[in-house]
C-alpha cells in the first residue's frame, strides 16, 4: 500500500499579464522540452484556447536536502525498546532545509523531486480532491524545477476548464484560492530514526506522536521529525520515480497550510493587453536548459537577501519574465511567505470569519483555545480528542508563519471540534499583540476591549487571555532572541 500525501497553495496574484509562464520555463533549472503548445493540445485533447480554460501557475512543492547519519547501521536496527528497519543512512534533514518541511510534515529530497516532478505533467485538476475523472475541471498541462540554491521549488501550469463557470468565478474573485497537490509514496522515511515504512500500519513511533517536533542529533544539532517521502535510489515502480508519484491538483475551499502559493492567473483581452495570440506564443516557448554555471550562479545566490517585490513574481504589469529575472532568490514558501504578505492575510483572515462564524451564534456557549500545556474541557471536547486538540494547539504555535497565521489556524481548529467564537473577539486579540507585550495582563485585556469597542462576556475574556497566550508561544519560537 502506498501513502497518500497533500499540499495545499495559497493564491498571492489572482492576475497577471505578460509573458509569466515562459519566464518561468526559461529560468528554470529543468523542464520538458517539448513545444508546450504541442504538450498541451496532446493533454486537452484539442486546442489551447483561452477563451476555453483559465490557466493558473502554483509554486506547488520545495525539496530539503539530507545529511547521511555517521555510522547509521542499516537492516532491522534496535534503537531503545524499538526495532527499526532502516534501508538507507541519508535520512537526517539539514537544520537549514527545516523550514522546507510542509506543515503535514512531509518533505521530498531535492534528487527525489527531481525525478518525480514530471508525473505532474498530464495530470487531472479536481475540485475537493473528488478524483472521478468525470468530475475533471481541467488537466495540470506543464511543471518545471527551479533550483533556487537551497531548495528545488516545482512550479506546474494548470489548465481549469471555463465550462466549470461557478469554479471559474470563484477563482476569478478569490473565493477558491487554494490549490491543493496529491501524490502518492510508495514508502516514507522518518527523519530521525531512520525507519522505512510502506504504510500508516508500520510508521515509527516517532512518526506516530513527535512528527514536526524537533530532537538533538549525537552532535548536537537541532533536527526536525518528519517523513521523508522516497528515495533516489527506489526503481521499482517504473511510474512512481523515487518512488513519488505526483496525481493531481485539486481547488479547494479551505487551505491546510500556506506550504506553496499559487502565483498567478493569465489573462487575456484589452484590459490586460495580452492578446489569445500572445498567449499562443508564450505557451509554443521551448525552454532550453540552464547552463551549470547559471546553475552555480543560482546557488551563489542563497545568502543574498530576496527582493520582496520579486519573490513570487514573474512579469507582474507585463514586466519581466526575460534573461536574468529568476535569478532573484525567492523567500522560503513554507516560513516566511505570509510575512511578506501580512496585510493580504489579514483581510482574508477577517473575510474569513466574518463568513464561517454567523453572528447568529453570538450567545451561545462558547469554548476558548487553551495553552498548549493545558487540555480543553472534557464537557466540550470528548474524552480521546483532547490530546489530538492540545497537539494541533502546540503545532500550530509553533510552524504558524505569522500571527495572523495562527489565530486563522486557531479558528480553523475550533470550527473543526464545533466551537463558536465571535470574529471580533479573534480580531481583537490579533490587533492587540501577545500578552508579552504588556506589562500586567489586565494591560492587554483592556487592549483587547479598546481593540474590540467593547466588553467581553466571561467566557469570551479567556478565549481573548488564551489566544494571546498563543501568540505569545508563537513569538518566543520564531523570534528567540526578543526581550
Amino acid at each position: 500500500m502506498a501513502f497518500l500525501k497533500r499540499a495545499n497553495a495559497m493564491v498571492v496574484h489572482p492576475r497577471i499579464s505578460g509573458r509569466g509562464w515562459g519566464g518561468v520555463r526559461k529560468t528554470a533549472s529543468s523542464g520538458s522540452s517539448r513545444n508546450l503548445t504541442d504538450q498541451a493540445r496532446e493533454i486537452l485533447g484539442g486546442s489551447v484556447d483561452p477563451d476555453q480554460y483559465l490557466f493558473t501557475h502554483c509554486t506547488i512543492v520545495a525539496s530539503v536536502d539530507t545529511d547521511t547519519v555517521p555510522n547509521a547501521k542499516l537492516g532491522h536496527v534496535k534503537v531503545g525498546s524499538k526495532t527499526v528497519n532502516r534501508k538507507w543512512a541519508d535520512y537526517y534533514i539539514k537544520p537549514e532545509s527545516s523550514q522546507y518541511v510542509n506543515n503535514n510534515g512531509d518533505s521530498w529530497s531535492r534528487e527525489v523531486l527531481k525525478m518525480a516532478y514530471p508525473t505532474f505533467i498530464g495530470a487531472h485538476n479536481f475540485q475537493e480532491h473528488v478524483q472521478i475523472e468525470e468530475q475533471s475541471k481541467g488537466r495540470i498541462i506543464d511543471a518545471v524545477a527551479r533550483d533556487i540554491g537551497e531548495s528545488l521549488y516545482v512550479d506546474i501550469l494548470v489548465a481549469t476548464d471555463r465550462k466549470n463557470a461557478a469554479l471559474i468565478q470563484d477563482i476569478e474573485s478569490g473565493r477558491m484560492g487554494t490549490l491543493s497537490m496529491g501524490c502518492t509514496t510508495d514508502f516514507t522515511i522518518c527523519t530521525k530514526c531512520g525507519h522505512f515504512a510502506v504504510d500508516e500500519t508500520e510508521l515509527c513511533e516517532c512518526i506516530r506522536h513527535a512528527k514536526l517536533n524537533t530532537f538533538l542529533d549525537d552532535s548536537g544539532q537541532t533536527r526536525v521529525i518528519a517523513e521523508l517521502c522516497g528515495h533516489q535510489s527506489y526503481d521499482e515502480n517504473p511510474e512512481a520515480p523515487g518512488g513519488v508519484r505526483f496525481i493531481e491538483g485539486s481547488w479547494v475551499a479551505v487551505p491546510a497550510f500556506p506550504g506553496a502559493v499559487m502565483r498567478n492567473i493569465m489573462e487575456t483581452g484589452s484590459a490586460t493587453g495580452l492578446q489569445d495570440s500572445d498567449l499562443r506564443k508564450m505557451l509554443a516557448f521551448t525552454a532550453p536548459q540552464w547552463s551549470e554555471t547559471a546553475v552555480k550562479k543560482a546557488a551563489s545566490m542563497a545568502a543574498s537577501p530576496p527582493s520582496p517585490r520579486k519573490a513570487f513574481d514573474f512579469g507582474d504589469d507585463g514586466e519581466g519574465g526575460g534573461e536574468g529575472e529568476g535569478e532573484e532568490k525567492p523567500p522560503p514558501p513554507f516560513s516566511k511567505l505570509e510575512d511578506s504578505l501580512y496585510a493580504l492575510v489579514v483581510d482574508r483572515v477577517k473575510t474569513r470569519l466574518e463568513d464561517q462564524l454567523s453572528k447568529d451564534e453570538k450567545e451561545k456557549a462558547i469554548a476558548a483555545p487553551l495553552p498548549p500545556s493545558d487540555a480543553p474541557n472534557d464537557s466540550l471536547i470528548k474524552e480521546g480528542s483532547a490530546t489530538r486538540y492540545k497537539t494541533a494547539l502546540r503545532t500550530l504555535a509553533r510552524v504558524a508563519s505569522s500571527d495572523a497565521a495562527l489565530v486563522d489556524g486557531v479558528v480553523a481548529i475550533n470550527e473543526s471540534y464545533q466551537l463558536r467564537v465571535d470574529p471580533d473577539v479573534y480580531r481583537a486579540v490579533l490587533k492587540a499583540g501577545s500578552t508579552s507585550k504588556f506589562q500586567a495582563p489586565s494591560d492587554f485585556v483592556n487592549a483587547c476591549r479598546k481593540a474590540a469597542g467593547r466588553d467581553f462576556t466571561p467566557a469570551e475574556l479567556r478565549v481573548v487571555v488564551r489566544v494571546g497566550t498563543l501568540l505569545s508561544h508563537w513569538e518566543s519560537t520564531n523570534n528567540p532572541t526578543t526581550l
